[in-house]
C-alpha cells in the first residue's frame, strides 16, 4: 500500500488556458507612457521582461512574472 502527499499534479483548464491565450494588443492612442518592467524574483535585480504603451504605440519583450514595477512618463506633443 503507497500512502503520501504530493504526486504529479493534473493541469487545470485555466493554466493550459493561460499559456496559450493570445491578449489583443491595448489601445495606445492616449498620450502618455506607461510601462511595466518584469524581474525575475523578489530581488528585483535581473529584468527578464516589459510591456506597456509609449507615446502611442506598444512594444514588449521577454516574459511577465508577478515581480514588475511600473513607470509612468508624459509624451511630449
Amino acid at each position: 500500500m503507497m500512502v503520501g502527499c504530493g504526486g504529479a499534479v493534473a493541469e487545470t483548464e485555466q493554466e493550459a488556458t493561460l499559456e496559450t491565450r493570445e491578449d489583443a494588443i491595448p489601445d495606445c492612442s492616449a498620450s502618455g507612457a506607461t510601462y511595466n518592467i518584469y524581474y525575475s524574483d523578489a530581488t528585483y535585480t535581473t529584468q527578464v521582461g516589459g510591456r506597456g504603451c509609449d507615446c502611442g504605440f506598444y512594444g514588449y519583450w521577454g516574459k511577465s512574472t508577478t515581480f514588475r514595477q511600473t513607470f509612468y512618463d508624459y509624451c511630449s506633443p
